[in-house]
Parts: C-alpha cells; sequence; structure tokens
C-alpha cells in the first residue's frame, strides 16, 4: 500500500481495518467473501502458493508447519503433492497442539486437494503432543498484512504467536528456521511502525505474493520463548497444552508470572452483556394480578420478569404477567411465528456429520452451547448420523457488529467435535461441511435453549 492509503491511526487493528476494508471494496477475495476478523482467502493464492513451491526453501524441507487458513489451502496441497509431512494447529489448540498428517502411498490429486481441506486434515491427521521429538523445516502462516522489512500482522487472535513460541519450547523450531507467508500485492506495507510490535510477535523472512517474491534482509529476531506474562491464568486453562508446558517450566525452577487482568475481548463483551441484562429484569418480584395492584401488595411469581423502576403510580402496562396454567397457548403462537420468521432469514447452514447412532440432540445442543455456538435452528436427522445448522443474517459478530457471522470461524469452532461417544478418537469427529439449506424434518428452537 502507498503512504496515502495508510491508516491514520497507528494501531495494530487500524492496519488490519485498512487491508480488509481495500480487500473487500476492490473485490479481492474469495469464498468467504468477508474476511473482517479472519486471515483474507485473497485472490491469487493458487498463484502464490505456485510461486512459493518453486522456493529452495520449500522444495529442500520435509516437515512443513502450515497454518489452517484457508488462503494457505494451496499451499497444503502443494505440499501434499511434493510428499512432504505437514503439521496443522489445532484450531484455538483446544484439544492439542497439532494434527501430524504423512504422505499417503498412491493417493490421487484430487484425493490430495480434499485432504488439504480443514475436514480432511481433521479426519486423516493424527494428533502431535508436546512431547514430540519433531523437527520442523520450514513454517508457513497466513496474514492479513506485512512489511517488506519483516513485520507481520495476523487477525489478531495471536494464535499463531503463542503456536511459535510453543515450538521454541519444544525445540521443533530455532532462530534459524525460515518463516514465509503468503498475501496478496495489496496486503504488503513499505514499512510498519515499529512500536505497535510486541517481544512475542513473530516476523517473516520470506513474503510471497501472486507477482512477487520479497526476501527480508536484513532478518528480525523471533520469539525464543513463551511469554508467560501476557498470558492470564484463564487463557492457560483453556488450552491443555499451555497448562503441559506451564508445569515443564515450573518444574525447572523458573519462575512463572502471569498477567493480573485478563484482558480478553471476547469474555469482556459477554460479561457488561450479561450484567447489562441482569440489572434490566427483576425475577424476585412482581404483582400478580390487578386486585395485588390496587392493594400494593408483590407476591413471588418466579415465571414472570418485571422490569426495574421506580413506581410512583400503579399501571397495568407496567406488569408483565405470566401464569404457568393459562400461556401454553401463547408460547406456542410464539414459537410458531418464531420458526417462521427464522426459516425466511436462512443465510447459510452447515451439515454435520458422522453422528455417532448413541448420540442425542441434547448432547449437541449441550455441546454447540460450550463452544459458544448458537444457530438459529437445527434438523436433526440423527438415525442417518448427520444433522444440519442453520444461522440466519441476524447474528452478527460481536466485535464487528456491522459484519455478518463467519462461515469459516463456526466451522474452526467445531474442529475436534465429537458427540455421543465416550472416547476422543480421531475417527470419532464429526465430520463439518458447508450446505445448502434443506427442508426441515425435525426443527429445534435454539433461542429456547
Amino acid at each position: 500500500m502507498t503512504e496515502k492509503q495508510l491508516p491514520q491511526e497507528v494501531t495494530k487493528h487500524s492496519f488490519r481495518q485498512k487491508v480488509w476494508d481495500y480487500l473487500m471494496k476492490n473485490d479481492l477475495v474469495n469464498f468467504p467473501l468477508s474476511v473482517y476478523d479472519r486471515i483474507p482467502n485473497f485472490k491469487g493464492a493458487i498463484e502464490a502458493a505456485q510461486r512459493l513451491a518453486e522456493l529452495d526453501n520449500f522444495k529442500q524441507a520435509k516437515i512443513i508447519k502450515i497454518n489452517p487458513d484457508k488462503s494457505q489451502e494451496p499451499v497444503r496441497f502443494l505440499a501434499l503433492v511434493a510428499n512432504k509431512e505437514i503439521l496443522v494447529p489445532i484450531p484455538k489448540l483446544r484439544s492439542g497442539l497439532f494434527l501430524h498428517i504423512t504422505p499417503i502411498a498412491g493417493a490421487s490429486k484430487n484425493e490430495l486437494r480434499m485432504l488439504s481441506k480443514i475436514h480432511g486434515l481433521t479426519k486423516v491427521g493424527k494428533p502431535l503432543d508436546i512431547n514430540s521429538k519433531i523437527k520442523i523445516d520450514l513454517v508457513i502462516l497466513g496474514s492479513v498484512c506485512v512489511s517488506r522489512d519483516g513485520y507481520r500482522l495476523g487477525k489478531g487472535k495471536g494464535f499463531a504467536d503463542l503456536e511459535f513460541a510453543m515450538m521454541m519450547r519444544m525445540g521443533a523450531v530455532t532462530q534459524d528456521t525460515i518463516v514465509i507467508t503468503t498475501v496478496h500485492d495489496c496486503q504488503v506495507f513499505d514499512s510498519l511502525p515499529h512500536q505497535i510490535f510486541k517481544e512475542y510477535d513473530v516476523p517473516v523472512d520470506i513474503i510471497v505474493t501472486p507477482t512477487e517474491t520479497i526476501i527480508v534482509n536484513p532478518k528480525l529476531k523471533k520469539p525464543n520463548c513463551i511469554i508467560w506474562h501476557v498470558l492470564s491464568e484463564r487463557k492457560i486453562k483453556s488450552m491443555e497444552v499451555l497448562q503441559q508446558l506451564k508445569e515443564m517450566d515450573e518444574k525447572e525452577g523458573k519462575i512463572i508470572t502471569l498477567k493480573e487482568e485478563d484482558s480478553d475481548v471476547e469474555i469482556k463483551k459477554y460479561y457488561h452483556s450479561h450484567i447489562k441484562n441482569k440489572e434490566r429484569f427483576n425475577t424476585k418480584k412482581v404483582f400478580s394480578n390487578v386486585n395485588d395492584i390496587e392493594k400494593g401488595e408483590q407476591k413471588h411469581v418466579k415465571t414472570c420478569f418485571f422490569k426495574k423502576r421506580k413506581i410512583n403510580k400503579f399501571k397495568f402496562s407496567d406488569i408483565v404477567e405470566v401464569k404457568m396454567e393459562s400461556n401454553n397457548k401463547n408460547k406456542q403462537q410464539y414459537r410458531q411465528n418464531l420458526k417462521s420468521k427464522s426459516k425466511s432469514q436462512v443465510e447459510f447452514s452447515l451439515k454435520l456429520s458422522n453422528i455417532s447412532s448413541s448420540a442425542r440432540i441434547r448432547d449437541l445442543k449441550n455441546a454447540l452451547l460450550k463452544r459458544g455456538i448458537k444457530p438459529n435452528e437445527i434438523t436433526w436427522l440423527g438415525y442417518r448420523g448427520i444433522c444440519y445448522l442453520h444461522f440466519n443474517k441476524l447474528q452478527q459478530n460481536n466485535n464487528l457488529p456491522n459484519q455478518p457471522i463467519q462461515v469459516d470461524s463456526i466451522i474452526a469452532d467445531l474442529q475436534q467435535l465429537c458427540i455421543g461417544v465416550s472416547t476422543n478418537n480421531i475417527n470419532d469427529f464429526i465430520i463439518v461441511e458447508p450446505a445448502k439449506p434443506i427442508s426441515r424434518i425435525e426443527v429445534t428452537d435454539m433461542t429456547s435453549v
């Protein structure tokens, strides 16, 4: 980007926003078409991957760590075609560190192409823990933007930086391990402000675009350990692999100081939203009928909601009266209206397959809630081993209220999902893929869960 196109505000997010806006405005992205809050799947990703595959660093590498982003899918495919082993991070590091995919003898290019996709990697890849003695020859990352002097910005979640620090701690990489990124030409800045980068940010050594290969010289120093003081207790508890590494460091006598305040944006937003809603309603006291209003008496009715306000004059309009014996009809009518409204606004659907015959829809609901996924409807076909999750356009990204919900982010959140089975065998993982909306056979209203 040129100097005139640089953002006025000097923050990491301002540069990300500038790149996302530019890509969208100039129609430079492939599916998924919305790039906000993600690594962009830019047009020309295949050409960039082919250019990368011509580098000696790629040809000589035997084991390559490649990010699971859509824009790096062509790189994963070419690596498998070249008979290389690849390591792909488990989404959000929930159940481990990497999936290890080894070349499949006699596989066709079409089979390798399917294997390079997320559901293929999840089905075939073998989990790799921190005790592995594997040595990584090359690291390939996705980026939102980079500078010609090697500074890199991802989507802002910090997983790529954390993964690299873990690899350093394991001895899988060193300062000499080459880090490459593939991006669109417009994602490359002549320079980025050095002051916005921290000690944990991973730089790149080579930048590959559809038209250019940029060798960074001199190379920037990479982080050589896990920087514990930027991680919160909640962050560590959410990742088993982080807990294990922390225990290893403590056993070696290292003094570990964690971040006192958890500054996770999603947690804070949820917390404030929860408190706001809690203050808005009082579920303990409500006037149960008109006679009580006239007498000024309050009675406890557990099923009633009464908006908090200072009452000077009693008005029937201030009362929300709900009685268990008389509201069934209203509930049924409300649900019918909600279903008809939801059906007309379905934006996209996801197909979940490889579901255990012992699984029940309540198991799925509980698993979705734990991962923060809230579909508007569920079509349950458990007897066939499949189901469909339906989402409508009313749902939005909490961090970017003007942006629609992201399909790929939901797919990533559903990786390593098992329901109805007691083991965590990789063959039991549910397969997730986009699907066209279908006619409902059994629809569950998720707003009531």
